[in-house]
């Protein structure tokens, strides 16, 4: 992931901001909460052997990622809208509850004109209508240049978002976010739509860390730097704060963690499991490494 990347973290400050004070006046306990976490891509090539078995094809990798991670941050549809096809094949090498949280075509989120164009808008419906049970939250990813003179794409976009699905914005653009003049005013109105608003913890860009839930549900990007002390740190913070979430009444959370091309997001998982094991959180999903084969393991 590109953006916020910084290479000199050691000054960043990673403290989570304050609540926002509506968080608790939003939420009431209601059923079971659900904890999702999962990583950007199931490809990962360099997961073969240590997380994927040895030998395992690549056309296998989604059906392992499946049975250890609960959802998937599903870029491959910000750049193309799968087919019928394609969209079956996922179906069939994943569990009834697993989740597909599918990133909102290109030419949609970084096109005004795609914002208000329905037969964009159709194509993307019907695929998410393919998706069926294993359909979880769309996100929509705007363009860093897509700042707040925009706004009034914004919302033609989303007053004509179906009720059916899931949706929740990721704004980049720093006029979203300066003094604090924006937001609220914003998140009081994804709030009556139901519409989440993507929390982005990365370390160049801190001002997009907000605590605002604006939905039952709550999308979270967790950037790691290559497993580093802060890393670990960050998760105890982000541990306490979903605990704390979860007794307000959230119903679901979605957790997706990052790491540099995806090399270290299965051990960053494994970490977390390990520290997210001490707060009271529901239950996080099992995810193994395969044990390295010597003379003592040839299994």
């Amino acid at each position: 992931m590109e953006f916020g990347k910084t290479s000199n973290i050691e000054n960043i400050d990673w403290i989570i901001p304050a609540d926002d004070p509506t968080n608790f006046s939003r939420f009431k306990a209601g059923a079971k909460p659900r904890l999702y976490v999962g990583g950007t891509a199931w490809g990962t090539k360099a997961w073969l052997g240590k997380f994927y078995p040895p030998g395992t094809s690549s056309d296998e990798f989604l059906t392992y990622y499946a049975k250890s991670f609960n959802c998937i941050e599903l870029n491959a549809s910000h750049y193309k809208i799968p087919d019928l096809k394609t969209t079956n094949d996922w179906l069939q090498k994943v569990n009834a509850n697993f989740l597909f949280c599918p990133k909102v075509h290109k030419d949609i989120s970084h096109n005004r004109f795609g914002l208000l164009d329905p037969v964009l808008h159709k194509m993307w419906y019907e695929f998410l209508q393919r998706l069926g049970p294993n359909c979880g939250p769309s996100f929509i990813q705007f363009h860093e240049k897509f700042d707040y003179e925009e706004k009034s794409f914004l919302f033609k976009f989303l007053e004509q978002w179906p009720k059916d699905f899931k949706l929740t914005i990721e704004l980049r653009h720093r006029s979203w976010f300066e003094n604090h003049r924006i937001l609220p005013a914003l998140t009081d109105y994804l709030h009556k739509k139901n519409i989440g608003l993507v929390i982005t913890d990365v370390a160049g860009r801190r001002d997009v860390l907000h605590t605002s839930l604006t939905s039952d549900w709550s999308m979270i990007r967790l950037i790691g730097n290559n497993l580093v002390l802060s890393d670990e740190q960050r998760l105890k913070d982000w541990g306490q704060r979903l605990e704390t979430w979860f007794k307000l009444g959230i119903q679901d959370i979605y957790l997706f963690l990052h790491q540099p091309d995806d090399i270290l997001t299965v051990e960053f998982a494994q970490l977390a499991k390990s520290i997210l094991k001490s707060y009271e959180l529901p239950d996080f999903p099992e995810v193994n490494l395969n044990k390295p084969r010597d003379l003592f393991n040839q299994e």
